[in-house]
């Protein structure tokens, strides 16, 4: 067998191939003694017609499967032969064959590029902050009175602003293949920042009983997308009027709050979140910041088959986002090639992180042992309170075990960037520095 090695570019390799005829022969009466044992020909018992007859009887059939199954040999073969990795279907063409002559075709797949970072240790970058202002602790503060807040019922007068009536809501939407409106109990808070004017206008002034009827036309871009653009004809029922009162902040609101000895222990606590919170996400910039450099002096083009795949990735991402806040993706009457194209840069941009990250990890040997992997998946099924065995089982199903280990691998990675790195204050002053 004959092999041609031709690189197309840096990320496409063809592969011309060309069998001897001797071996052909020997495949292809391999193909013959197949048909003749379970060809039907008329005169002949089953199995038994001449091999001329059946050869002229189903000549075609033949040669087609003969070159289909010569050419998944011979490919595979010659990949092998010299050593070539494919990371994408082969394309098969040029396919030149008859009966005793030699098959002869051509085979174009993707392949990794060559990657040879040329520094990524020691690079600059500047301290993103981690400090936390005493506005945030009291906005935390502030938020966790609200959720503390208690709904006292008012009797002896109408609703006004400031009040939170409970009401039923039943809304249709002015096209009418969107699903109605049901909602049994919802507070809606007179005068708040989120309750369109409609509602404040139909509500103050009513009672428990009351029913009222009337249209809100929704602005097109409204945070709420199922909303957005919607001119909706809402019957709401109030069901009850309460006047929201909040928790003093004292050591008592401390103790309802959690496993808090005192508000200045409730308020470390919230500081020492934050701080984390911070932490996490500074290193997260600053890393992105040295994949940008590392990327930008190394640069590199990556397959389109892992182009897709990412985009395919990002867009399942997005659909599952919004079926999560209740949209059904299918009737927003989405441009999907427009919102791939828009997509395009960034998903070759996270490629070529993923590649770079690759390379790092193979040069400084980082590797995820299965006790990290098994503290993940705990840390995984306790955030989505599930059980240990039933999450596990999910995974393996799903295959999703081995992107649990390239996720830690990243991370791992991405955090072995950081610790190389020359980390500089604002001001230049050296915050930290490894080689």
């Amino acid at each position: 067998m004959k092999i041609q090695v031709n690189q197309l570019d840096s990320c496409k390799t063809e592969v011309a191939v060309e069998v001897e005829a001797n071996l052909c022969k020997e495949d292809y009466e391999v193909v013959c003694r197949k048909y003749i044992l379970q060809s039907r020909v008329p005169g002949f018992r089953p199995g038994k017609a001449p091999r001329n007859v059946v050869q002229q009887r189903y000549r075609d059939s033949i040669q087609s499967d003969f070159v289909e199954g010569a050419i998944r040999k011979y490919l595979q073969e010659a990949i092998k032969t010299e050593s070539l990795s494919p990371i994408s279907p082969p394309q098969v063409t040029d396919v030149n064959f008859s009966e005793g002559k030699p098959l002869i075709f051509k085979a174009s797949f993707e392949v990794l590029p060559p990657i040879e970072i040329s520094k990524y240790k020691g690079l600059e970058v500047e301290q993103v902050s981690t400090d936390v202002s005493k506005e945030e602790i009291e906005k935390a503060l502030k938020q966790l009175q609200e959720r503390m807040a208690e709904y006292l019922p008012i009797e002896d007068r109408a609703a006004q602003l400031g009040d939170h009536v409970v009401i039923s809501i039943n809304g249709q939407h002015s096209s009418r293949n969107q699903e109605k409106i049901n909602e049994k109990e919802v507070y809606c808070e007179l005068g708040g920042d989120d309750t369109p004017k409609e509602f404040n206008e139909n509500l103050t002034g009513s009672n428990p009983g009351d029913i009222k009827t009337f249209q809100v036309k929704y602005s097109e871009d409204h945070q709420n997308k199922s909303l957005a653009g919607q001119e909706i004809q809402y019957s709401v029922e109030v069901k009850a009027i309460k006047q929201k009162q909040l928790p003093k902040l004292n050591d008592d609101f401390a103790k309802n709050a959690g496993d808090y000895s005192s508000l200045e222990d409730l308020r470390d606590k919230i500081l020492a979140n934050y701080v984390e919170q911070k932490k996490t996400a500074a290193d997260s910039e600053m890393q992105s910041k040295l994949m940008e450099k590392i990327i930008a002096d190394s640069p590199f083009d990556v397959p389109e088959i892992m182009v897709k795949e990412q985009l395919n990735a990002r867009l399942n991402e997005y659909m599952q986002t919004l079926m999560m806040q209740g949209i059904d993706p299918k009737t927003l009457n989405l441009d999907w090639q427009t919102i791939q194209d828009q997509q395009r840069d960034q998903a070759v941009h996270d490629v070529k992180v993923a590649l770079v990250l690759e390379w790092i990890g193979e040069k400084e040997k980082v590797t995820i042992s299965e006790k990290e992997v098994e503290e993940e998946i705990e840390r995984i099924a306790q955030g989505a309170d599930q059980s240990v065995e039933t999450l596990k089982s999910r995974l393996t199903k799903d295959g999703a075990t081995d992107r649990i280990r390239t996720g830690l691998q990243k991370k791992k990675s991405l955090d072995l960037v950081l610790s190389l790195a020359s980390v500089k204050s604002p001001r230049g002053n050296t915050a930290q520095s490894q080689n």
